[in-house]
């Protein structure tokens, strides 16, 4: 660990750019356009513990359009932006672009891959940053095809320029990468071999301004984490494990500099149908939605069961039961397992942020339905 420490510690001193060794430890937030007047209001209140905000998101169509899914000028946008601005704190929207699936994949390939609709898309992102006076944008683009990374990295680096011109700054949020010899029980060199990602870090690293890196939605992405906990009956399905965030970190800071990456950490969590197990299966869980903090917090507090916090960091916690939370009968009885992140967990993931010398951290997301203590270790 140390020595991860120290190339980490040795690759962000080499950087010389856009940020200096005074640079400030970012503490930005997303607000989901779903929960907008929730999201705003709740920030409003504590824009004193932030240095950037943003709305999320914009998206992206599959005709290479940008969708106003917000109505960013609107409210609560319009007060929310004004007041940021007045107290010097960055707005950085998101444009988000996630296929769902194959067709819409290829589309999205298409538009990085063809020159002329590439350079449009590029137009189009700086023309929104100018006309509504943002400091930049930042750049969401999930679930490509791996054969996109040569044209995902002429895109940024082409909006990286474009932008600059204008004093904006490009942010790029990027998903987490676990290192094949965790993500895999076992490894070869021939799985090796088919290992492929469409996020070129280094090019990302280099002309991004800032790389928020999502660091959540583990689940059962590190088989050792997983095999770990099984080993000694614990089960383990965490949002995003310490342990796990410090490889993904290890991993990026071999490409990304260190003070331009900035930590993603999650507000919420999962609630699952635990499946027994029948004769030689094994017991299953079936993710059944997602879980604010508020809601998963009144959960146990109804339940009278004390919440357990894991090796990882995040609080879990078991129940069985014949009826449903509108005390609809279920047929039979049913086990559910809750697991999810809060105040303390966050403060854990900005500890280990400050620890490796990154950015700042980025908080997925203000809705209105996080743990309100947030805002007492982001200040």
């Amino acid at each position: 660990m140390r020595k991860l420490l120290l190339t980490a510690i040795l690759l962000s001193s080499t950087y010389v750019g856009v940020f200096s060794a005074t640079s400030p430890f970012e503490k930005a937030i997303w607000i989901p356009y779903w929960q907008k007047t929730a999201g705003a209001s709740t920030t409003l209140a504590n824009l004193k513990s932030l240095t950037q905000i943003s709305p999320f998101a914009f998206e992206l169509q599959t005709d290479g359009t940008i969708k106003d899914a917000l109505k960013i000028n609107e409210e609560p946008w319009v007060s929310l932006i004004a007041e940021a601005k007045k107290k010097k704190i960055k707005v950085y929207p998101t444009i988000l672009s996630f296929p769902h699936n194959d067709n819409e994949k290829n589309l999205q390939y298409l538009l990085l891959s063809q020159k002329k609709k590439r350079t449009a898309h590029v137009k189009d992102i700086v023309a929104l940053v100018k006309k509504n006076k943002f400091d930049g944008i930042d750049i969401d683009y999930e679930a490509k095809l791996a054969e996109s990374k040569p044209y995902f990295s002429a895109f940024l680096t082409e909006l990286s320029t474009a932008l600059h011109k204008d004093k904006k700054k490009l942010i790029c949020t990027i998903e987490a990468r676990t290192p094949p010899e965790s993500k895999y029980a076992t490894t070869s060199k021939e799985i090796l071999s088919k290992v492929d990602y469409a996020n070129d870090y280094k090019v990302i690293g280099k002309v991004c301004d800032q790389v928020r890196i999502m660091a959540y939605d583990q689940a059962g992405d590190d088989a050792n984490l997983v095999n770990q906990n099984k080993s000694v009956g614990n089960i383990y399905k965490p949002v995003a494990d310490i342990e796990w965030v410090k490889k993904v970190l290890n991993l990026a800071l071999f490409d990304i500099p260190a003070k331009k990456l900035i930590l993603g950490v999650p507000t919420y969590g999962y609630k699952y149908e635990i499946i027994p197990a029948v004769g030689t299966t094994s017991m299953q869980y079936s993710r059944i939605g997602s879980m604010n903090f508020n809601y998963a917090d009144e959960l146990a507090r109804s339940l009278n069961i004390p919440p357990v916090r894991s090796s990882g960091g995040e609080l879990s916690f078991t129940y069985g039961t014949t009826t449903d939370i509108y005390g609809k009968d279920l047929g039979s009885y049913k086990q559910y397992l809750v697991w999810y992140s809060d105040a303390i967990a966050i403060s854990d993931k900005i500890r280990i942020a400050k620890l490796y010398g990154l950015g700042g951290v980025v908080v997925f997301k203000i809705d209105g339905g996080n743990d309100p203590k947030i805002w007492q270790v982001l200040k």
